[in-house]
């Protein structure tokens, strides 16, 4: 079909299956809520719309600036509630005095618990406290389940929306000096790996920019992009700052912890 021929190979699956939502929608008149989508697949979703008549699509992921959402696809005239997001925020405490929980920890425990990546939200982290944001059905199952993370104890408890603060994004900020912003290149020096190691995940799939699976090592990036490479977690290219007396490019890059 021809509506997916400017999507990749690897996002085709996704978009069928978009598309039969929307059809469905389009249908029957009743409104379907998903899983928890990245932006780019909202932005497949949001481009798909154009095939239906009289739908809409409406998203919230917990939060003002949240990263992954639910969508809810409904009929124009349908007003949805935040509540039929069916949202949870899961907060998770522990001793962090010798070891501090990162992102990668908090999401390998509760995927080594046996949930899908798709039933979870935004993952934040502050200062003594984690911050899962879920989907409703998975709640009591998370709570159960999750009670050590990297050998740490922790408890984890459903909170309030009230009462929640999203903290700020930590980046660790690394500088590196790179021949030419290159993909194969920047994943190297953000990794201390060879170019040669930094083409095998690349070419495997393993590597997205802006959510967007990208396999050319070729590929040029820029201020703003974020790039994540499967196993080694995400990083933001900050800033180029210029050039070395021997012509390399200099960047500020920010390691999302």
């Amino acid at each position: 079909m021809r509506v997916f021929d400017h999507f990749a190979k690897e996002e085709r699956p996704f978009a069928e299956r978009a598309l039969e939502m929307l059809t469905l929608v389009e249908r029957k008149q009743a409104m379907r809520l998903t899983d928890f989508v990245d932006p780019r697949q909202l932005l497949i979703l949001k481009s798909l719309c154009s095939q239906v008549r009289d739908v809409k699509i409406s998203a919230s992921g917990g939060y003002e600036g949240a990263e992954r959402v639910r969508v809810i696809i409904h009929p124009e005239y349908m007003e949805i509630e935040q509540d039929d997001y069916r949202l949870a925020l899961l907060a998770i405490q522990a001793d962090q005095r010798f070891h501090t929980l990162e992102h990668r920890d908090v999401m390998g425990a509760v995927l080594s618990a046996g949930m899908k990546r798709e039933k979870f939200g935004d993952m934040l982290t502050d200062a003594g406290t984690c911050y899962v944001i879920a989907a409703e059905e998975v709640v009591d199952f998370v709570c159960l389940q999750v009670t050590q993370i990297h050998r740490t104890s922790v408890q984890v408890e459903r909170v309030a929306w009230e009462s929640f603060t999203p903290p700020a994004a930590r980046l660790v900020e690394k500088t590196i000096t790179v021949p030419s912003p290159r993909m194969d290149a920047v994943i190297g020096e953000v990794h201390n790996m060879s170019r040669a190691k930094a083409l095998v995940p690349i070419r495997a799939g393993k590597v997205k920019v802006n959510w967007k699976v990208t396999e050319d090592p070729s590929t040029q990036l820029a201020e703003g992009d974020m790039v994540s490479l499967a196993g080694f977690g995400r990083f933001k290219i900050i800033e180029v700052t210029g050039t070395t007396r021997s012509g390399r490019l200099r960047m500020i890059v920010g390691l999302v912890t």
